[in-house]
Order: C-alpha cells, then sequence, then structure tokens
C-alpha cells in the first residue's frame, strides 16, 4: 500500500472514530497524474448526493496528466465531483451517523490498494474543540522535551 496523499490537518481538527476504504471513480489520466504525486487532499470535502445516492468528493484538484493530449479530454475540468465507490449499506450509515450525531465524514489518505487501484481512507470524525487542539500541542511538546533531556 502506497500513500499518494495525507490529509494531516484532518488528524489534528477531527477525533477519527471509524474509518472506511472507498474506491474512487477516476479517468486513466487521472489516475496517472495521483501516482505521480500531482495531487493534494486538504481542501477535500465529502457530501451525499441525494439523486444519485452516493458520496461525491468535491475540491479535489488534479491536473492534467503532463503526457496526455489536449484532444483527448477536450474540456477537462480539474475540480470536477468524483464518485466514491462504497455498498448502500455503508452510505446510509455514514449519512445516517452524520445526521444523527453531528459527526462529519472527513477523506484521510489517498493511497494505492495492493491491487494498483486507487482508494481512498475516509473517516467518521467529530470536530476537536480550540481548547482540546493546544492540550495535543502541549503534550507532544512536553515528550519531545522528554525525549531530549533523556538522550544526554
Amino acid at each position: 500500500m502506497k500513500i499518494l496523499a495525507k490529509n494531516k490537518r484532518a488528524y489534528f481538527d477531527y477525533d477519527i472514530e471509524q474509518t472506511y476504504d472507498a474506491g474512487l471513480v477516476l479517468l486513466w489520466h487521472e489516475v496517472k497524474a495521483c501516482k505521480m504525486d500531482h495531487c493534494t487532499i486538504t481542501e477535500w470535502i465529502i457530501r451525499y448526493d441525494e439523486k444519485q445516492r452516493s458520496l461525491l468528493l468535491i475540491n479535489m484538484d488534479i491536473p492534467l496528466y503532463s503526457k496526455t493530449q489536449q484532444s483527448l479530454v477536450p474540456g477537462y475540468i480539474p475540480k470536477h465531483p468524483r464518485q466514491l465507490l462504497l455498498n448502500q449499506r455503508e452510505i446510509t450509515r455514514l449519512v445516517a451517523s452524520t445526521k444523527k450525531t453531528g459527526l462529519t465524514i472527513v477523506p484521510l489518505e489517498l493511497f494505492e490498494a495492493s491491487n494498483r487501484r486507487i482508494k481512498i481512507k475516509i473517516g467518521l470524525a467529530k470536530l476537536r474543540k480550540k481548547i482540546e487542539k493546544k492540550q495535543i500541542l502541549k503534550e507532544k511538546d512536553i515528550e519531545k522535551a522528554i525525549r531530549r533531556n533523556g538522550e544526554r
């Protein structure tokens, strides 16, 4: 499993309660661009589309692969919504938990699975408060100081 992009900010801003691996509907040149590390994960948003009854990944910016001819993909939009591939049961469970408990669906990692397919790890997460974030930073600083003093 090769990690192509990781949302470090999500691990800091949210408490991840559950994770899911989902497939992603991509075009051939988008897969090549992702494997060449030409995509970022920080601005991504996951929304539920009621018409299609599926989850959509919004704001995923995948630029056109450098060796792709423009004539093969006329009018390519790098930030068009992409569909996530999950079972209908998982989708309904995720949507129900976001409506009832106030959790959000957050993209965590984009990775290449063992069968060479691009997948995304999404998490069901709860937003941390500002005080909790400061506490985590303090704990990390204390651990660094202890490690530094222990090495001397």
